[in-house]
């Protein structure tokens, strides 16, 4: 039997804001054998048409990616913000 597809309510520019994290659309697991975490984008900038960002797939030492506001929504599928571990780390399942 196939499995039913759930659809997320598609977010706007207008629901993405700084200091709150998103899941992508179709999300991954990022990082190595020994320490694994969802690829989660934190915004931590918006600025006309650019969002900034941190996730646990950027390096250390790495600048902090930009994107178009255009781009950003073709990717985000949630804000999962709440459903974060409460120690400040990021999720390590999906």
């Amino acid at each position: 039997m196939a499995k039913k597809k759930t659809s997320l309510p598609q977010l706007t520019a207008d629901d993405i804001k700084v200091n709150r994290v998103y899941r992508a659309k179709k999300p991954k697991m990022v990082g190595n054998a020994i320490f694994s975490y969802v690829n989660d984008r934190q915004v931590i900038w918006l600025g006309g048409d650019s969002v900034q960002y941190d996730s646990p797939s950027v390096k250390n030492g790495r600048h902090y990616p930009r994107l178009t506001m255009k781009e950003f929504l073709q990717w985000v599928g949630e804000d999962v913000t709440e459903k974060m571990p409460k120690d400040g780390n990021w999720a390590t399942s999906l």
